[in-house]
C-alpha cells in the first residue's frame, strides 16, 4: 500500500516558478525512478603491498651494529646475503664459552667416575659385611651344635679320670700298707701313697668344679657373646649399605649437577654461535631489497634509519623483501558494510599512478575482529580486508608496495530493477518515505519499500513508477513536515503500545485514541501535544524555552519569523505554528486551503 500526502501549502511558494499551464515545478533537484541494471558495490581506497612479503629482522640480543647492507632497491635471489651485522662481540665470547663447556664437559666425566668408583666400593663393602655375618653365625652355630658339648665332655672326662685316679690311688694306699704290715714297704712309701690319694681327691673336685664353671658360666657367656656378634654383623651390613646409598646419592647429584651444567654451558655456546650466524641475513625468496624505514616513531631523530653504521636492536626490522609477481591491496572496511563482504567476491582496482588500466582481484581475507581504533576517532569500527590482485593480462609487474588504490568490490549484479537515487529516500523510524512531483507539480510524500542499496542508487521494491520524478533534497525543503510526522508516528506507536498493555482496554479518542474508520495520518493527539513535545525535545536546559543557539539547524532559518513577541525566544504557543499543512497532528486541511 502507497502512502501519499500532496503538500498544497507549498503552491505560493512554487506559484513563482510556475508559468501558465500545466508545467513541472523548477524548485527542487530531482531525478527519474528508472529500470536498469542494479550493481551493488563496496568502493574503498587502500594501499597496494606485496601478497608475499617477508621482512628480515635482527635476531641478535641486545643491540648491534649494520656493518654491510646491499642497497636498497636491489633485487637478489633466495640465498643471497643481504645484510651483515657485527658479530665481534660474539666471536669473543663463542671462545670464552668453548672453555666454560670443556670445563663442565671435564666435571662431568669425574663425576661419571666417581659414581663408578663408588658402586664398585659399595659392592665391596656390602660383600665383607655380608660374609662377617655369614661367619658370625656359623660361630653361633658351630658353638652351639658342636664346641659347647665337647667341651662338656672333656669336663665330664676329666672328672671320670680323676675317679679313676683316685681309685687306682687308694688301691694303692692299701696295699702299702699291707705289704708294710709284712715288712715289705716301708713307712715312707706308705706316707708317700696317701699323699697320692689326697691329690686324687683334690683333682677330683678340681674336675668337678670346672665342669660346674663350663656349664653355669663359660657356656653361658660365650653364647652370648656369639649372638650378640651375630647381631652387630647384621647391623653393620645395614650400616654398611645404607653409607653406600648415601655416598653413592652424593655423587650422583654432583654427576646430575655436572651434566646440567654441561648442557647449559654447551646450549649457550649454541645460541652464541646461532647469534653469529644471524649476523648474516640471507633472502628467503627472490625479490627487491626496501630497507623497512616506514612507521618508525623516530624516524625524525635519525635513530631508525638503515643504512650501514646504524646500531639496530633486537626484533627490529631491517629489510623486507616484496615479491612483486603477487600484489595485494589492504583496504579498510566500515562496520556498515562489513556483513556484505564476503571471501571470493570480485574486486575492480584502479591504481591511482596508472588510472587508465583496470586491474581484476578478489577479496582474499577479512578479519573477525576490528582494527585498534584511532585515537581520534575511538567510535570507528573498521575491518581488515586483502584484495588479492588476479593476473588478467594486465602488468603487474610496475605496481610497487605502497600505491594508493581504489577498490570496488562487486557484491551484486541484477538486471531491470526498479532504482532512484539514495538520496531521494529518508528514514523515519522503522518506515522510509520519498517526495515525488505529481502532474501538476505538487510534491506528494509517499511510503515506500526499499530492497539493497549502493553507494549511489537504491533498490525500491513498492511506492514508486517507472519515470516518476523523486526529490533528491527532501529534508532541505520539508523539515518541518518531516519534525512532526516524526512526532505523529511516535504518538501512533506508544498510543498502540498502550492498546497492547495488559488491562487492554480501549483509549479514548481524546486521550490520543482514533475513532473507527479514521486512518492513521488523520488522528489527532491532545490539544497542543505537538509543539509540547517539539519543545520537551529540543529544550536543552529545560527552561520552558528554546533560545536561537538551542533550535535544530532546520529551524534557525525561520526563528525569527516564529518568534512573534521578539523576545528572542520560542515558547509552546509560537511551535504550534510548526504544525504541517496535511496528515499531521491537527486535523487535515481542505484541499487548496494555504498554511498560515
Amino acid at each position: 500500500m502507497i502512502a501519499v500526502l500532496t503538500v498544497p501549502s507549498l503552491r505560493t511558494t512554487l506559484l513563482s516558478a510556475i508559468t501558465s499551464g500545466p508545467k513541472k515545478n523548477t524548485t527542487y533537484i530531482t531525478d527519474l525512478a528508472s529500470r536498469g541494471p542494479f550493481r551493488v558495490t563496496v568502493t574503498e581506497r587502500g594501499q597496494l603491498d606485496s601478497l608475499n612479503n617477508v621482512t628480515l629482522t635482527s635476531k641478535v640480543k641486545g643491540y648491534t651494529t649494520i656493518i654491510s647492507i646491499v642497497p636498497e632497491g636491489t633485487m637478489v635471489k633466495a640465498g643471497d646475503l643481504v645484510c651483515e651485522l657485527d658479530s665481534s662481540l660474539l666471536v669473543d665470547k663463542e671462545k670464552q664459552q668453548q672453555i666454560q663447556v670443556t670445563q663442565a664437559e671435564a666435571e662431568q666425566k669425574q663425576a661419571e667416575e666417581n659414581v663408578a668408583i663408588q658402586k664398585t666400593q659399595n659392592d665391596s663393602d656390602n660383600s665383607a659385611a655380608t660374609l662377617a655375618l655369614e661367619l658370625a653365625r656359623l660361630d653361633l652355630q658351630k658353638f652351639q651344635e658342636g664346641e659347647s658339648q665337647r667341651d662338656l665332655n672333656v669336663k665330664e672326662g676329666a672328672i671320670t679320670k680323676a675317679r679313676e685316679d683316685l681309685q687306682r690311688a687308694e688301691e694303692n694306699f692299701e696295699f702299702s700298707k699291707r705289704i708294710a704290715k709284712k715288712g715289705y714297704k716301708n713307712q715312707n712309701d706308705v706316707e708317700a701313697d696317701r699323699i697320692n690319694v689326697v691329690k686324687a681327691e683334690i683333682d677330683l673336685e678340681i674336675a668337678k668344679e670346672d665342669l660346674k664353671v663350663e656349664k653355669n658360666y663359660v657356656q653361658n657367656r660365650k653364647l652370648i657373646e656369639l649372638k650378640a656378634d651375630v647381631k652387630e654383623k647384621e647391623r653393620n651390613l645395614e650400616r654398611v649399605e645404607r653409607k653406600g646409598i648415601a655416598t653413592l646419592a652424593q655423587f650422583d647429584a654432583r654427576l646430575k649437577a655436572s651434566q646440567l651444567t654441561y648442557e647449559v654451558e654447551k646450549s649457550e655456546l649454541e645460541r652464541i654461535r646461532e647469534q653469529i650466524i644471524a649476523c648474516k641475513l640471507i633472502a628467503p625468496q627472490n625479490g627487491q631489497v626496501v630497507y623497512a624505514n616506514q612507521g618508525s616513531s623516530r624516524r625524525s631523530s635519525g635513530e631508525d634509519v638503515i643504512e650501514e653504521g646504524t646500531e639496530v636492536r633486537e626484533r627490529q626490522s631491517i629489510i623486507q623483501l616484496p615479491d612483486f609477481s603477487q600484489m595485494k591491496v589492504d583496504a579498510r572496511i566500515h562496520e556498515s558494510k562489513i556483513s556484505m563482504i564476503q571471501q571470493g567476491l570480485p574486486v575492480d582496482i584502479r591504481v591511482d599512478a596508472f588510472p587508465e588500466q583496470l586491474y581484476q582481484g578478489e577479496v582474499d581475507q577479512v578479519s573477525s575482529v576490528p582494527i585498534s581504533s584511532n585515537w581520534m576517532r575511538p567510535d570507528l569500527k573498521e575491518y581488515k580486508a586483502t584484495i588479492k590482485i588476479i593476473p588478467n593480462g594486465a602488468d603487474i609487474t610496475k605496481l610497487k608496495p605502497g600505491l594508493t588504490a581504489e577498490i570496488e568490490i562487486r557484491i551484486e549484479e541484477r538486471d531491470n530493477v526498479l532504482q532512484v537515487p539514495v538520496q531521494s529516500v529518508i528514514t523515519i523510524g522503522d518506515q522510509r518515505y520519498m517526495f515525488v512531483l505529481a502532474e501538476e507539480g505538487e510534491p506528494v510524500r509517499r511510503e515506500v519499500k526499499i530492497g539493497q542499496a549502493s553507494d549511489t542508487m537504491i533498490e525500491v521494491l513498492d511506492g514508486v513508477k517507472v519515470g516518476e520524478e523523486v526529490i533528491l533534497n527532501p529534508r532541505t525543503h520539508f523539515a518541518d513536515e518531516l519534525i512532526d510526522l516524526e512526532e505523529q508516528l511516535a504518538i501512533e506507536k506508544k498510543n498502540q503500545a498502550e492498546k497492547q498493555g495488559p488491562a487492554k482496554s480501549p483509549t479514548p479518542a481524546k486521550a490520543g485514541g482514533k475513532p473507527k474508520g479514521q486512518t492513521a495520518a488523520k488522528a489527532k493527539p491532545a490539544s497542543g501535544g505537538g509543539s509540547a513535545n517539539i519543545l520537551k525535545r529540543i529544550d536543552k536546559n529545560s527552561d520552558g524555552k528554546v533560545s536561537k543557539d538551542e533550535a535544530p539547524e532546520r529551524l534557525q532559518e525561520r526563528f525569527d519569523t516564529l518568534d512573534a513577541n521578539k523576545d528572542g525566544f520560542l515558547d509552546a504557543g509560537e511551535l504550534s505554528k510548526l504544525k504541517p499543512p496535511s496528515g499531521g497532528p491537527g486535523g487535515s486541511r481542505p484541499a487548496g486551503e494555504k498554511r498560515p
